[in-house]
């Protein structure tokens, strides 16, 4: 009897319903004597041990502050980066505002000595006195623009018509500089917008002001209105002496000057002879979802701007 029970447990033996059974659970008369032998086997099977959840937890807690390290470096990096850029920018601000003081001071001093009792020479440093007034003035106002793109504040919603605000643009640039001609092209189509219709005539009235200040009399220039994949695309393009290469890869930094102006300042909200010009347009355009590029060109400068339909 001991010698076929020990057999049947080992070897095992069919239930009623021809399901495997114990022969100890059946000798015991359902006891269930059976059963508490099998169930720790079965368990050992399915259970994860506590020494490995240890581990799991402390490779998940590892990795959490690996991750978190390297998020803290990088914004370390980052707030670095953008406190360096912000102080070069205030100093190199602060001396482009010192330029105009300058001079407007050194006149109001000659002025006192009586260095400019002669008329003609008063009527001289008044002029100058004007335009480096203006020329702070709209130094401020960019600067002010940029710090506010920059916070990402919202700028004036509204629709714009582009063809209207191109005539407007390209009747303005040749009333300041009837000697470099502009030629408006405006292909078949929709071209209204929404956004800040004073910061887009900017940035046009800008790139046309780049031409008039970095190129010779007679220089030619096309302002071209169209569509293209779903954006209203403008382009100026001037066949003058076009983008030194040296400053093409900064051509949109802040305070990146193209050169000695060839003509007076601007008038104040044109834009140019700061170096802001072109990094204030790409920041408006920017702004409104648009890009503002500058092609390649065997000659001359292109420059485009793409916006949303």
């Amino acid at each position: 009897m001991d010698a076929a029970l020990a057999t049947s447990t080992f070897s095992g033996a069919a239930s009623d319903d021809g399901s495997p059974a114990s022969a100890v659970a059946r000798d015991s008369g359902g006891s269930g004597a059976g059963a508490v032998f099998a169930a720790p086997r079965s368990a050992s099977r399915h259970t994860t041990s506590p020494t490995s959840l240890k581990l799991l937890l402390i490779f998940a807690l590892l990795a959490v502050s690996l991750w978190l390290a390297a998020q803290l470096r990088r914004e370390r990096v980052s707030r670095r980066r953008s406190e360096q850029r912000m102080l070069e920018f205030l100093a190199t601000a602060g001396h482009e505002l010192r330029t105009p003081l300058t001079a407007i001071s050194g006149y109001v001093s000659l002025a006192r000595m009586g260095g400019l009792a002669d008329p003609e020479k008063f009527e001289v440093a008044m002029d100058r006195m004007t335009d480096e007034t203006r020329r702070m003035s709209a130094l401020i106002d960019e600067l002010v623009l940029l710090a506010r793109l920059d916070l990402g504040q919202p700028l004036h919603r509204e629709s714009v018509n582009l063809a209207r605000l191109c005539r407007d643009a390209v009747a303005d640039a040749q009333a300041s500089s009837p000697r470099h001609p502009i030629r408006l092209t405006i292909l078949p189509g929709q071209y209204t917008v929404v956004g800040d219709r004073d910061r887009l005539y900017q940035v046009v009235a800008n790139l046309l002001a780049n031409v008039r200040h970095h190129t010779p009399e007679g220089t030619r220039t096309v302002l071209g209105l169209g569509n293209e994949d779903g954006h209203r695309v403008i382009e100026v393009i001037d066949d003058g002496p076009g983008v030194p290469p040296e400053l093409r890869e900064t051509a949109f930094d802040r305070f990146v000057h193209g050169g000695k102006p060839t003509a007076p300042m601007p008038k104040v909200g044109a834009g140019g002879g700061n170096g802001l010009g072109l990094s204030v347009a790409s920041a408006i355009i920017g702004a409104h979802g648009g890009t503002l590029t500058l092609e390649p060109s065997e000659r001359g400068a292109w420059f485009r701007i793409r916006l949303p339909a």
